[in-house]
């Protein structure tokens, strides 16, 4: 009984561990965006110029999932959250000690810290979670460890805010990465002694090992539907994280509404977390995942509409926040099995990342030439509502992966008579 109730104590010390790194690593992409404005400056660049090390962050986040995924795999989740905040706080320290030149700081925060973020986010989390719960559990377990991103858009991004006028980019740098090296580093590798090994958690269904990640991007239609659908997640998010602030002072909103505004965008990202981990019990995931993206394009839509406020396009934007990468994870880690769920789940979030590279890119852009973001809000819209679409009539009926004597029978497709 005894060592029932230290299990699941360690259970619930690790999902609290997982949320803890998950809300620290907002901390690596707010203060880029918080400064954003200041960085370009800084370096005598227009925002489409500077716009770039944004852009080459968000690539470098996609190209590292991969290897974050089968890093993962091998040493474990939380090692390898280890090593990414120890990546990210030098990285971000490196660029405040060394702020001369805007080649350094593409490299350092561009590549490193993104390697620091991709080990510290989605993918290792998404791997700790399917060894600690039997797959009914894992949906909500999930939402629980990253609404620690929501904590943090309610918590550190009002901060960001209120602390940009005060104290230089370079203090704040190096303040965030001290606390990334040293103390979170240190946490999370002690803590890790603690973690599962590698295997299907309890209750996990077991695939045949006749697939891999190369045979899955080969064959598989799901996975490109999935992939067309995040490709609008990484994109949308990305232009939050980089141009949402400077299009709102563009426009003349105070300081103190958007402060309010990036909390509650936080507040609906917790609920819709844990909303989404419920709902995917009882619902069919295809029909949530549209609906997400669907809220997704619509948020989009409503900063046209400046008359209105900021507050709608906050509510519905951060109500739509973690739904589609929750029940993206869900599709992947139920549909690839344990032994390449990591890897493909990678692939995916590199498909995310090429998204937010172009959205970073072609806002700048786009800003650059007609001095709006109205084109890319535009564009965004239309992208995400592709997306929900997709998931509407792509993903009716995906299944696990079949195994070799199922695809001798049938072909890898969806089957669309079994939902919908």
């Amino acid at each position: 009984m005894n060592d029932h109730r230290n299990s699941r104590t360690i259970v619930y010390l690790l999902i609290a561990i997982g949320f803890a790194v998950m809300f620290a690593s907002t901390a690596i992409k707010g203060i880029y965006q918080v400064y954003f404005v200041q960085l370009a400056e800084h370096y005598g660049q227009g925002r489409a110029q500077f716009a770039w090390s944004g852009g080459l962050f968000m690539l470098a986040t996609g190209v590292m999932s991969p290897l974050v995924g089968a890093l993962s795999d091998r040493v474990g989740p939380l090692r390898t959250s280890a090593i990414g905040a120890f990546v990210a706080g030098i990285a971000c320290v490196s660029v405040a000690v060394w702020h001369q030149s805007l080649v350094f700081f593409s490299a350092a925060f561009g590549v490193v810290g993104a390697f620091g973020l991709a080990a510290m986010t989605f993918v290792p989390m998404g791997i700790l979670v399917d060894r600690l719960f039997e797959e009914r559990k894992k949906g909500l377990a999930y939402a629980v460890v990253t609404n620690g991103t929501a904590i943090g858009f309610i918590v550190l991004s009002p901060m960001w805010i209120w602390l940009q006028p005060q104290a230089s980019w370079i203090a704040v740098f190096g303040a965030v990465g001290i606390a990334l090296a040293l103390p979170m580093t240190a946490a999370l590798w002690l803590v890790s002694r603690w973690e599962p090994s590698s295997g299907p958690a309890r209750g996990a269904q077991t695939h045949k090992q006749d697939a891999s990640a190369w045979s899955v991007v080969q064959h598989d239609s799901v996975f490109y539907v999935l992939a067309v659908g995040f490709f609008g997640c990484g994109a949308t998010m990305a232009f939050i994280d980089v141009h949402l602030l400077a299009h709102w002072q563009d426009q003349g909103v105070p300081r103190l509404e958007m402060a309010f505004a990036m909390s509650i965008l936080g507040v609906l990202e917790l609920l819709s977390g844990i909303a989404s981990g419920m709902l995917a019990l009882r619902f069919d995931k295809h029909r949530l995942l549209a609906l997400f993206y669907a809220m997704r394009s619509l948020s989009m839509l409503l900063l046209l509409a400046p008359w209105l406020g900021i507050l709608p396009f906050a509510i519905l934007f951060g109500a739509s926040y973690l739904g589609t990468v929750i029940l993206t994870s869900m599709f992947c880690f139920e549909r690839y099995g344990s032994q390449i769920k990591g890897k493909v789940f990678g692939l995916l979030f590199l498909v995310h990342q090429v998204g937010a590279f172009l959205t970073v890119q072609l806002g700048a852009w786009s800003f650059e030439s007609s001095r709006s973001y109205v084109h890319t809000i535009m564009g965004l819209a239309l992208l995400t509502l592709v997306s929900a679409v997709c998931s509407w009539f792509g993903l009716r009926g995906s299944g696990p992966l079949p195994t070799s004597s199922d695809r001798s029978v049938r072909p890898v497709r969806p089957n669309v008579e079994t939902n919908g």
